[in-house]
Formats: structure tokens, sequence, C-alpha cells
């Protein structure tokens, strides 16, 4: 069986046609390299999984300029904070929600209380 090759005759084709070939390449890696920065062992990422409970969450107190030692608004400020968010949030100390989660009423209305779906997200 002969495999055909089509090779451009001029030096400008030959450079085109090799662009052309380095970037199928790349951007047929690039998806695979990409899902693998970003997501991680757990399969979560900030953007998609943890910045809208934080967005819902933490926000209103964690921001520049208000009641919160730090801000929580994007990847760089959490990063640095992760090992104690994840602790604070596994101990249920934050966010501060006072009740009792197993005596009396459960419904709040404006609970800032993290489902265990919520912290489980966040301390992955």
């Amino acid at each position: 069986m002969n495999i055909v090759l089509w090779m451009p005759r001029s030096a400008g084709g030959r450079r085109l046609a090799t662009g052309v070939a380095a970037a199928v390449a790349l951007l047929a890696t690039q998806g695979q390299l990409t899902a693998q920065v970003t997501e991680g062992e757990s399969g979560l990422t900030f953007s998609r999984d943890v910045a809208p409970i934080f967005q819902q969450n933490c926000q209103e107190c964690h921001q520049p300029g208000s009641i919160a030692p730090m801000s929580l608004i994007t990847y760089q400020e959490v990063r640095r904070w992760a090992a104690r968010i994840r602790e604070r949030v596994a101990d249920r100390i934050m966010p501060p929600w006072h009740v009792n989660p197993y005596l009396g009423i459960q419904d709040f209305k404006n609970s800032r209380a993290l489902s265990e779906a919520q912290i489980a997200t966040i301390t992955a």
C-alpha cells in the first residue's frame, strides 16, 4: 500500500503546511491539557463549582472594604486561604450561622448556612 502525502512545492507553501499541522496538533491536545490543569483529581473547578457558593454565601462579607479580614472574590485570593477555608467550613464555623441544626425551626429565610453538598464541594 502506498501512502502519498501532499507536499507543497514552494517554501511558503511548506511553511503554511507546517503551520497548519502544528495548529491542528495544538488544538487536538488543548482540551485535554486544560481539563487536567483546571479540574484536578476531584473534577471540581473554582469557577464552575466553588465560586457560585462563595458568591451566594460568603462574598457579602468577604470583599474589599467589608467586615471580613480577607477578600474571597478571585481564585488567587481564595487560593491563599484555601487550607483555612477548608478547616472553617468543615467545622461549620463559616459562614457564621448560629442556629442549632438539630432543634426547632430549620427552614429560615435568607439562611447563609451551607448544605452538605456545598460543604463537600468546598472541602474537596
